[in-house]
């Protein structure tokens, strides 16, 4: 991991993104739950919260090694995790067609 700073500021902004998505989707698609875009965008919130949180203190700082591996796995669940939040809402917009 190069810089916190840069993995940090890219978390927000895929987290932004996810969230535009949800907000355009209960906006402009009619028939949509509302109560299950609202618990989608409190989701996205706690992820990016947790995951700053994340990215600000690695496990074991003395050894280059399992930080390396901590960032990985960071990397991974935020990839795991964007991927559920996006399932979610193409499957709300599918189901308001």
């Amino acid at each position: 991991m190069a810089k916190k700073r840069i993995l940090k500021k890219n978390i927000s902004k895929i987290a932004g993104e996810l969230f535009t998505d949800a907000l355009l989707c209960s906006l402009f698609v009619k028939d949509v739950d509302g109560d299950a875009v609202e618990t989608i965008m409190n989701r996205i919130l706690s992820m990016e919260e947790s995951f700053i949180r994340r990215a600000h203190r690695p496990d074991g700082k003395a050894d280059k090694t399992l930080v390396k591996k901590y960032y990985k796995k960071l990397l991974v669940d935020l990839n795991t995790e964007t991927d559920a939040i996006e399932n979610e809402l193409a499957k709300l917009n599918k189901m308001a067609e």
